[in-house]
């Protein structure tokens, strides 16, 4: 019979940031390893739950909790993608995915389901169901594990996926290192150097922003693709340092984010514009956004949480604010 340990985090009913009014937080000493987030999602009681390559971390504003693989029944350690839908967190990491559904830890292998593989990168909601990306495949959960579009089912030439999203007419597309992937009523094509517009085949990130604009992180530039149109966002349009872009991320104001290392910069549909969240050079390894607008910031040194209006987290925790841990 399984034990469990509940841990409860609480948080004082003032907003330590927001009272300050600070834009920006600095954590230095966090037990975010090495400062390597690669996921976050915010549950509906206001706990951010942060993936790293050492661990799952719980944090409140206030305090932190890590989730691994010896407390809990966490596959593996490295996380590479979070997804909370209601009351249920699916956790993918490179050893299975995790379904928390309240009470209840469910791990699904290679071995014990339909999953082609056991590296799960990306998790997002479509209609009634999930769609997973994996190193092997897409892959429809609903009950069950369906793989969708893969080498073995469709012939394509790569279906390693590092990145996935879905537009507003339900469209999925994925990021290979080989090209970008469009994906609708078992339809597929795919978009290269070859083919299409796209500066580089190293499809790093995707976002969708409010009008169904495709944001495409490449290895050499933003390309964004709205019906015919592609239009390409490099150094050389833009306040970017650099063409490598590392993270897109969208927020509440319609406005992009792109996280390079040589720091962040945002366009809110006209304008760009450069952002100095530090004193020192920042060099950016990641950048991802939670439920309260906040954007994390992850450089070679610490964690940086900004927000142009203050940071802030949730302030009225309840009861049912807790990590139940599997021991």
């Amino acid at each position: 019979m399984k034990q469990f340990l509940l841990i409860t985090i609480t948080l004082p009913l003032l907003l330590f940031a927001q009272t300050e009014r600070k834009k920006i937080k600095n954590f230095s000493n966090t037990p975010i390893p090495d400062q390597n987030i690669t996921a976050i999602a915010t549950d509906d009681t206001g706990l951010n739950w942060i993936g790293t390559l050492e661990g799952l971390i719980c944090y409140n504003g206030k305090r932190w909790h890590t989730i691994t693989s010896k407390n809990s029944e966490l596959p593996s350690n490295k996380i590479l993608s979070i997804k909370i839908i209601g009351n249920i967190k699916y956790i993918g990491t490179t050893e299975g995915l995790l379904v928390i559904d309240n009470n209840a830890w469910d791990v699904y292998t290679s071995k014990n389901s339909k999953l082609p593989s056991d590296k799960i990168r990306k998790i997002i909601k479509i209609k009634d169901n999930i769609l997973i990306a994996t190193s092997n495949g897409l892959v429809k959960y609903n009950n069950d594990f369906e793989v969708i579009l893969s080498s073995d089912k469709n012939g394509i030439t790569d279906d390693d996926f590092i990145s996935m999203n879905v537009d507003y007419n339900d469209v999925v597309w994925l990021g290979t290192n080989s090209g970008l992937y469009s994906f609708s009523n078992n339809i597929w094509r795919i978009y290269n150097t070859k083919n299409s517009q796209l500066p580089n085949n190293n499809i790093w990130d995707i976002v969708i922003d409010g009008e169904g604009k495709k944001w495409i992180a490449t290895k050499r530039g933003i390309i964004t693709i709205l019906g015919d149109q592609w239009v390409l966002f490099n150094k050389k349009n833009t306040p970017l340092k650099t063409n490598t872009i590392k993270s897109l991320v969208y927020d509440d104001y319609d406005q992009i984010w792109v996280g390079t290392d040589k720091g962040v910069v945002s366009f809110d549909g006209v304008d760009w514009k450069k952002h100095r969240i530090s004193d020192k050079k920042t060099l950016v390894n990641s950048l991802f956004i939670d439920d309260f607008d906040n954007k994390w910031v992850c450089t070679i040194k610490e964690i940086i949480v900004y927000n142009i209006d203050g940071v802030e987290f949730k302030n009225n925790i309840t009861a049912q604010n807790s990590v139940i841990v599997s021991r």
